[in-house]
């Protein structure tokens, strides 16, 4: 007999008149004990007393490894849902509270005694009590599985968002006779979708603020993604599936080749693709686009390109708004340089009228003659048409700068347009006692350029340096007009001999509204250096070695 269960059996057998069983462990030949299950009852016979015993033993090593199996998988299930990560709870039919793992009492700040039946609901959030509990109450009779989201604290500890899921347990019938639940912590989740909702929230405002759309494709799968303001932006129904084909049915038909070379290469995932163009509707509006497109990174959700799309009407517009008032200020400022220049004007047209007149009385002498000079009057006749020229000359050039169009690039020579701007200045230049110099370079390569425009910021360039303050010692104005070919620019530049350019004022001679003039509007270099970069060229201006200073530009040479 086992040492533990010698007890166990005396008891039994001092029981009194009793039967009784009871498990003991009996060690056999081998040495090792074995389970076995003995009767001890008092003796019935009647040569014997009653005080006897009788003792029947019988083997019950099977029974005891299976109940040992039960116990121990018994004891794993209650140590599983103890120790399970989330929230195990269960119910009646009723659904009446009747068990709930550690986890859940923790959580729910309870006893197993305070939270049976309907008392779990004491821990849920005020707002959310009564949702719960009228769920609850509607879904125990569907006898389907259930989800509710509430939040679970107090107003100590403050409050989690949780979800709860349940399913029933049926018998044969299909009849619930009980549900089990799990609830788990989302409280993370519901900040992290809250976050995700403001952020959603910040970049649809700020997309319609900014009136850009993003865009992405999966180019392996052909799959694309457009956020609202795209479909806003190219006026597309919701419905639509985002892609290349309903995007291109919006391009403007002119500028619809541009746009496939463009998609080309967004196949090909190019990086750094930014291009422009336009949108045509059927209602005859035109929208501008300016699209950015790169690749994704590895972490994109399987996107493989992403970018942007920004309707830019506005500021297309407004930029075409920009350069009407600038031409028209250009114009403007032509008609004010031209004001000052009335005595030059006349007196440029006034020279070949002047001929004209003379060679035409010429001519009528010649002619009146008892025998008249043919040659004589034809050489006449010629001179009186070299004058007209010259006068159309002068006549069309004060048009081209007094009318209101469009500039119209096309190639010309530097050196020719300083040859026919000096002329228009002579009177001007003998009014302050100037004198020109030229030093241009030969053979310069042509430029693509509005002539009249040009030929505005060489007059301002030259009135500039006659209006230059002027050195004490110097009684006339010396200024050298240079053109030089420069890489592959051609540059122009006045210099003067006056007192130069102040350090100070380098950096902003070219802004608008900035003059050193008591009467001076400061516009005059702003215009040209508006005029020169509208042709890739740029202004630039310094203080010479000597005395005076150096204001010209450069211009990209057009090459014939």
């Amino acid at each position: 007999m086992h040492s533990e269960d010698r007890e166990v059996l005396t008891r039994a057998i001092g029981s009194g008149e009793y039967s009784q069983l009871v498990d003991v462990r009996i060690q056999g030949r081998n040495g090792r004990h074995h389970w076995f299950l003995v009767h001890v009852a008092p003796s019935t016979h009647k040569d014997f007393p009653r005080s006897l015993k009788t003792l029947v033993a019988i083997p019950i090593e099977e029974r005891k490894a299976s109940e040992a199996a039960k116990e121990a998988e018994s004891t794993d299930f209650r140590l599983m849902l103890q120790n399970v990560p989330t929230m195990i709870w269960r119910t009646t039919a009723t659904g009446q509270m009747d068990y709930a793992n550690e986890r859940y009492l923790k959580r729910w700040a309870q006893t197993l005694n305070t939270i049976l039946g309907q008392g779990w609901k004491d821990s849920v959030h005020p707002d959310d009590r009564d949702g719960i509990v009228n769920y609850w109450i509607n879904h125990i009779g569907s006898a389907s599985d259930g989800m509710y989201e509430f939040r679970v604290g107090s107003p100590a500890t403050g409050y989690r968002w949780h979800l709860s899921l349940c399913t029933p347990r049926c018998d044969e019938n299909g009849t619930v006779v009980q549900w089990y639940g799990a609830t788990f912590d989302i409280e993370d989740r519901k900040r992290a979708e809250h976050q995700l909702r403001w952020n959603e929230a910040f970049l649809r405002q700020g997309q319609v603020i900014s009136k850009s759309g993003s865009i992405g494709a999966d180019l392996g799968t052909g799959e694309h993604h457009w956020s609202d303001e795209t479909y806003r932006i190219l006026e597309i129904d919701r419905d639509v599936e985002p892609g290349f084909e309903p995007y291109l049915e919006r391009v403007h038909p002119d500028d619809l080749e541009f746009v496939l070379r463009k998609l080309e290469g967004i196949k090909r995932n190019e990086s750094d693709v930014d291009f422009e163009h336009r949108l045509s509707f059927p209602d005859g509006r035109i929208k501008h686009l300016r699209i950015l497109i790169n690749p994704a990174h590895a972490c994109s959700d399987g996107l493989s390109t992403v970018g942007v799309i920004m309707d830019i009407t506005s500021a297309k517009l407004a930029e075409q708004e920009m350069h009407r008032a600038q031409s028209e200020l250009t114009r403007i400022t032509r008609i004010a340089t031209m004001s000052e220049l009335t005595a030059s004007i006349a007196h440029e047209i006034n020279q070949p009228l002047s001929g004209i007149l003379a060679n035409g009385e010429a001519c009528l002498r010649w002619l009146n003659r008892e025998k008249p000079d043919i040659s004589e009057a034809t050489e006449a006749i010629e001179r009186v048409v070299l004058g007209a020229r010259r006068a159309s000359d002068v006549v069309r050039q004060l048009r081209a700068i007094f009318t209101r169009k469009d500039p119209v690039p096309s190639r010309f020579d530097m050196n020719e347009l300083v040859a026919e701007t000096v002329p228009l200045l002579r009177s001007h230049i003998d009014h302050h006692r100037g004198l020109i110099t030229l030093s241009l370079a030969n053979d310069l390569p042509a430029i693509f350029a509005d002539p009249v425009q040009i030929q505005q910021v060489l007059i301002n360039l030259l009135m500039n340096g006659l209006q230059a303050p002027r050195r004490p010692d110097k009684a006339e104005r010396r200024i050298t007009i240079e053109t030089a070919c420069e890489g592959t620019g051609i540059s122009l530049s006045v210099s003067d001999d006056g007192v130069g350019i102040a350090a100070e004022h380098t950096a902003s001679i070219f802004e608008p509204f900035f003059t050193t003039k008591h009467d001076g509007m400061g516009m005059g270099l702003a215009i040209c250096r508006s005029i020169v970069e509208s042709y890739s060229g740029r202004m630039f201006a310094h203080s010479g070695e000597g005395p005076g200073a150096t204001v010209g530009f450069t211009m990209p040479m057009k090459l014939s």
